[in-house]
């Protein structure tokens, strides 16, 4: 039974995941459409839509907290997390004309630039930004509200269709985030899985403070266990299973992707290795418990969850246990 379930994971084909089906196909495509500009068959108005509808939301809140800070007399948000923000910015997207430039010199696929360079550094400047400003002694909450906000409009004004067509350097750029299996997602998958991911940890960044275990060992796990995931599937899977989007083609839980068990095999053994890089902070029953549950409940979150949005429920699953286990045990 299990060898012909295992069989049949090696005879998967995934219809989205196709344009890896060899590196010549990969790379012919990609210099025929580097910034899915002449595809005819991608709508973009469904971005379109998406990103006006989240930049009024992200504007408003931008506005609204400053003109609170101004009422109430208050300066969380000073000059200089401006300045330091727009530095990580530009530093972004310096990193992403250089691995643009590498993708298309020596024929790197997006995905293991996207995992293993860009991502870590993306997703995680907030988070540092954050802590930084935290321990110079400015409000936590407010801080950490500000700069999604932000990093929201940061994402729009540098992804967004409309705008790359205009700005070629932009355009350029975005060819080392932009996988070719997510075209024209693109920058509705990111900026949903930003906004998620973020509801998930705000509460427990409230009640246990941003530099907690409950937050940090979480975010470690999605950052390496999912960043190595797709590089080691794409480049070792033999063993594959679908996977669904949690919007595609103008329906919910749609779409036709894949992941391997070589891939998610990443996220169980980076669970072990931070959990043992933390054994200190936990009592020895702590331990055990986690050790016996938490990698196999995170790869089950990440096998499960839609395709690029597994981070919400890493950080859901992750968050829960390692509150309930430190609370309880």
């Amino acid at each position: 039974m299990i060898k012909k379930k295992l069989h049949k994971m090696r005879e998967f084909k995934s219809e989205m995941m196709k344009v890896h089906s060899s590196r010549a196909k990969y790379f012919a495509n990609l210099r025929r459409d580097p910034y899915g500009f002449k595809n005819p068959t991608y709508n973009w108005e469904g971005e379109n839509k998406f990103v006006l509808i989240s930049s009024f939301f992200y504007l408003s809140g931008i506005i609204l907290f400053l003109l609170w800070e101004q009422y109430y007399n208050v300066q969380y948000i000073t000059k200089t997390v401006f300045f330091v923000f727009l530095f990580a910015v530009f530093i972004e997207v310096l990193g992403k004309i250089i691995f643009a430039y590498v993708i298309q010199k020596y024929h790197v696929k997006i995905n293991y630039i996207r995992k293993l360079a860009i991502r870590p550094w993306r997703k995680l400047k907030i988070y540092v930004i954050s802590i930084f400003f935290v321990l110079g002694g400015m409000g936590t909450i407010p801080v950490i509200l500000m700069l999604f906000f932000l990093d929201q409009m940061k994402t729009i004004l540098t992804e967004w269709n409309v705008i790359r067509r205009r700005v070629p350097i932009l355009a350029y750029a975005f060819v080392s985030w932009d996988r070719l299996e997510d075209r024209p997602y693109t920058l509705r998958y990111d900026m949903m899985e930003d906004l998620l991911r973020f509801l998930v940890y705000f509460p427990f960044i409230v009640l246990f403070g941003k530099a907690s275990i409950i937050i940090m060992i979480p975010n470690l796990i999605n950052e390496f266990g999912d960043g190595l995931a797709e590089p080691v599937g794409i480049r070792f899977g033999k063993h594959k299973y679908r996977a669904k989007a949690l919007w595609h083609n103008g329906k919910f839980w749609n779409g036709d992707f894949q992941r391997s068990l070589e891939g998610s095999a990443m996220v169980f053994l980076v669970s072990i290795i931070v959990l043992i890089a933390y054994h200190a902070l936990f009592t020895t029953n702590q331990l055990i418990i986690l050790l016996l549950f938490l990698p196999i409940l995170m790869t089950l979150a990440e096998a499960y969850s839609p395709h690029t949005n597994d981070g919400p429920l890493l950080a859901l699953v992750g968050c829960s246990f390692l509150w309930m286990v430190t609370q309880y045990v």
